[in-house]
């Protein structure tokens, strides 16, 4: 219920039947106050009690605040807050608790005191005797605030078929041995990887686990649920305007299409089991080439080097695959598949691909996945997912994304040493920062801010309506083009920041994507620059095309579904990746002319 109310939560938990007519009950991985205050708690009791289904409740990292916030780094080198679970204990009992279904036994902890090690080995030995209590090899699932690691695995008598957990808002489903750990938004809000509101139905039918993921506005299938594959319907659409239309194997979301010669690569998601990958299309039609599976979904636009295309899974695992016919080349496994959180996009740099976070950055030889250099001293650990790419800035190779470290980072391309340090850039990046003239734009914290690349000199700085924003700006001949993610489109003086024109789009979209926002907006993504023209895609289903020297909005173009991925324009399409996982193509010169007219 962070930054909710207990109103927001009991409107939420009114909804549940509707959506999920056949719900048994309701379980909430922490979380459930702000701050940990009484009156936050008694909220909490309130919703609770009106509540249509039964609840399961677990403590989270703000549920243990007290009214304080004092960070910390973790006997895991985890930064955190401190914990004071008296309150939590106070309103709602025990932090740690088990229970039974049919064919299934399920196990709470509290992953927070037991990260900083206030209580962890009381945590250890009472697992250890609860699971001892049932017949070995029982199916059983562990709930968690956070992704439980190492620290909470290891050595128990048999491994959990599944985990669930909610603290990074964000969804990310993978398997690890046989068991499946399942990261899930926040239904309340857009979560911290740019989600929707979200619950996940958990079904269980004494073999396997099953999961159907939910926004909780618009479509059902609106970000997260799998269409049924469908063939390349070659139609020319109204006015021709439609090329070719594309169906993945799974969802979309923030990643835009790559194009690379003639064939266009996308990424694919399926955020109801472990499962994801890349797909290439011949960028003439439309039809499928190759379709390369990996362990868990592609969050992040792959990249190419050669006749190499190259993607990394949510897991961290990275591989190298054949550009003819997505026969897989190379397999870096992720170096901790339970803790990394691979969104960003990897990035090409000299023949390696960098790939990583502040947290854990690596570089492998693009031709063969060898580890050219790594970097695990940037920062220590820190769970919010990074979506911001590393930026090749003439000789010096950016890196950092918000929160932690609070500016940016040079480093070498080649060797990965420190160029520039973080004290010097003034501020950290939400997406990936642009890279124009020797400058980088970048949007931070409820700012957008330039840094010198050569030098992370910081230079101007203006306000962003919304904090979290994602959309990387784009450069034109007149300024620099920014989203501010909600409703407005700005073009921006390169040297000074000052405001050169500004527009805003109108739409309905059916959810809100910015971070801890609930009012849906029909701007998100960046934009694309076509020729004069500005192309901007929304959340309200339609392609908004502006002047790029006025603001001046010169057309729609109906998508039909949400689209939260920049556009490209190549081989004379404009291509567009729907959050249903729908690849549009549309004729470029076809849109010129109706744009004129």
């Amino acid at each position: 219920m962070e930054v909710g109310t207990g109103e927001v939560f009991g409107r939420f938990l009114a909804r549940v039947p509707e959506i999920v007519p056949d719900v048994a009950s309701v379980v909430v991985t922490g979380d459930l106050t702000d701050l940990g205050l009484d009156e936050e708690y008694a909220a909490l009791h309130a919703a609770r009690a009106a509540s249509p289904v039964p609840l399961h409740l677990l403590p989270g990292n703000h549920d243990h605040m007290n009214g304080t916030y004092e960070v910390v780094t973790s006997r895991y080198g985890h930064i955190l807050h401190t914990a004071d679970p008296a309150g939590y204990e106070r309103h709602l009992g025990p932090r740690w608790y088990s229970f039974d279904l049919p064919g299934l036994h399920v196990v709470a902890l509290d992953w927070h005191t037991h990260e900083l090690g206030i209580d962890h080995e009381a945590q250890d030995a009472w697992i250890r005797a609860d699971l001892g209590s049932i017949p070995s090899g029982t199916p059983w699932i562990l709930l968690a605030h956070d992704q439980p690691w190492t620290s909470i695995l290891d050595g128990l008598p048999w491994q959990p078929v599944a985990t669930f957990s909610g603290h990074r808002h964000a969804s990310r489903v993978v398997e690890v041995g046989a068991t499946l750990h399942v990261n899930t938004p926040t239904p309340l809000f857009g979560a911290l990887d740019f989600s929707p509101p979200s619950l996940r139905v958990v079904t269980w039918d004494g073999d396997r686990i099953g999961l159907r993921t939910r926004s909780l506005d618009g479509p059902a299938s609106a970000t997260f649920s799998v269409p049924e594959v469908r063939t390349v319907v070659p139609t020319t659409g109204p006015g021709g305007l439609l090329r070719w239309r594309h169906q993945l194997a799974g969802a979309g979301h923030r990643a835009a299409a790559r194009v690379h010669g003639d064939t266009v690569l996308v990424a694919a998601q399926d955020e109801d089991r472990a499962a994801g990958g890349v797909e290439a299309l011949d960028l003439a039609t439309g039809a499928l080439r190759w379709r390369a599976a990996t362990g868990s979904a592609v969050k992040g636009t792959p990249a190419f080097h050669g006749d190499t295309v190259i993607a990394v899974a949510v897991s961290g695992d990275t591989v190298g695959l054949d550009l003819a016919d997505g026969t897989e080349r190379w397999r870096v496994p992720s170096p901790d598949p339970l803790r990394l959180f691979a969104f960003a996009d990897p990035v090409v740099v000299r023949g390696t691909v960098v790939v990583g976070d502040v947290c854990h950055l690596r570089a492998h030889d693009a031709t063969t996945g060898a580890l050219c250099w790594e970097r695990r001293d940037l920062s220590d650990y820190q769970s919010i997912a990074a979506v911001a790419a590393p930026v090749l800035a003439g000789d010096v190779l950016v890196v950092g994304t918000w929160p932690w470290p609070p500016t940016l980072i040079g480093l070498d391309p080649a060797t990965g040493r420190t160029v520039w340090p973080a004290a010097a850039s003034g501020g950290s990046a939400i997406g990936t920062p642009l890279h124009d003239g020797g400058v980088l734009y970048f949007a931070g914290l409820g700012f957008l801010g330039t840094t010198d690349a050569a030098t992370g000199a910081p230079g101007w700085r203006r306000p962003l309506r919304l904090p979290w924003n994602p959309a990387s700006p784009v450069a034109t001949d007149r300024g620099i083009a920014v989203i501010d993610a909600g409703h407005e489109v700005l073009l921006l003086d390169r040297a000074t920041g000052d405001e050169l024109w500004r527009t805003r789009v109108e739409g309905d979209a059916p959810f809100a994507l910015s971070s801890y926002q609930r009012t849906p907006h029909p701007l998100f993504a960046g934009p694309a620059l076509f020729g004069e023209r500005l192309l901007v895609p929304g959340l309200d289903g339609g392609l908004h095309v502006l002047d790029a020297a006025t603001g001046a909005i010169l057309r729609r173009v109906e998508l039909g579904v949400p689209v939260a991925a920049p556009p490209v324009v190549a081989g004379g399409l404009v291509l567009l990746v729907r959050t249903d996982g729908g690849v549009l193509a549309l004729d470029a010169g076809t849109l010129r002319e109706a744009d004129r007219s």
